[in-house]
């Protein structure tokens, strides 16, 4: 889907912008989905129905399973990621989604209460007819749980009220991914994690692209496609901290990249080539080391012997 028409199916307003998710759901997708390709869908689901029933868009807009996966990127009728977000599916399981029939119509905060929402099981019963009038009798959402509880199933610590150990990914970044097909949910998890990383190391995360693989749990060769389009979009950036790579370049003088997930103003609508370090062959590696210990010697030479190293 477009930009224009995602915007126009869910009714997005700027305000509705922060997002809070739980820092632990990387580690909780990775370690339950086995289709590795289909983690940062499950993420990206998760984001988007907190995002909807937050600012309670379920029942205005019928928001169903078929156009999110439209929203995603994937055909309405498309069944292979039904395990994920289906009642009882995998989401269900884990104890982030709950399939439920009642809808919040409305929210509203103040001082004394905080975060409320009226529910549809609250109104009048003609009132109830009235909203469900145009609804399939089938027609149920996602309750996002850990918005709501978190760590206790009694007190209200989820997302929604309590922000400690949680990433905010501003919902214009979704918007953005969503819409540009070389980004989608693969390269929205990716920025996600590596803002959550940002967050907790000062604004840069410094890592190989063999551990960023590993991290995320993104199949190698998926991960630095996206990562190689996310840094051509200008949506990360990407620090070299060494002047070029070397297959037998040694540990000690290896660095990893340094990555920052930038704000959505830095972001490109067309792809822009981005500066790759250089890489150097096996050959060219070791002539460059036999030049500089010519020159060494060459130093050495005009040294009186007293002032040479033992």
């Amino acid at each position: 889907m477009t930009y224009e028409e995602i915007v126009t199916l869910i009714q997005y307003d700027q305000k509705e912008s922060k997002v809070f998710i739980p820092n632990e759901i990387f580690q909780d997708l990775q370690n339950s989905i086995h289709k590795k390709i289909h983690i940062p869908v499950a993420y990206s689901y998760y984001y988007l129905i907190n995002w909807l029933y937050r600012h309670a868009k379920f029942g205005s807009h019928t928001i169903d399973n078929k156009k999110i996966k439209k929203i995603l990127g994937y055909n309405s009728e498309t069944k292979g990621i039904d395990y994920l977000c289906k009642k009882d599916g995998l989401l269900d399981e884990l104890g982030y989604t709950e399939t439920v029939k009642d809808i919040p119509l409305s929210w509203q905060f103040d001082d004394d209460n905080g975060l409320e929402f009226t529910m549809l099981s609250e109104m009048e019963e003609d009132v109830q007819l009235i909203i469900t009038k145009n609804l399939s009798r089938k027609y149920s959402i996602k309750f996002p749980v850990k918005a709501f509880y978190r760590y206790d199933n009694e007190v209200m610590d989820g997302t929604f009220y309590e922000f400690h150990n949680t990433h905010m990914i501003p919902f214009e970044v979704f918007l953005f991914c969503m819409s540009n097909k070389d980004i989608g949910c693969t390269g929205f998890y990716l920025y996600s994690f590596i803002k959550m990383k940002n967050q907790q190391h000062n604004g840069k995360f410094d890592c190989s692209m063999q551990e960023l693989a590993v991290l995320t749990g993104i199949p190698s060769t998926t991960m630095k496609d996206s990562l190689s389009m996310l840094r051509q979009y200008s949506v990360i950036e990407g620090i070299h901290n060494q002047d070029f790579f070397c297959l037998v370049l040694e540990d000690g003088k290896r660095k990893a990249n340094s990555y920052i997930a930038n704000d959505i103003d830095l972001f490109t609508d067309q792809p822009v080539p981005y500066e790759k370090i250089q890489r150097l062959e096996i050959k060219q590696y070791f002539k460059m080391q036999e030049v500089k210990w010519k020159e060494t010697r060459k130093d050495w030479a005009d040294v009186p012997l007293e002032m040479l190293p033992y």
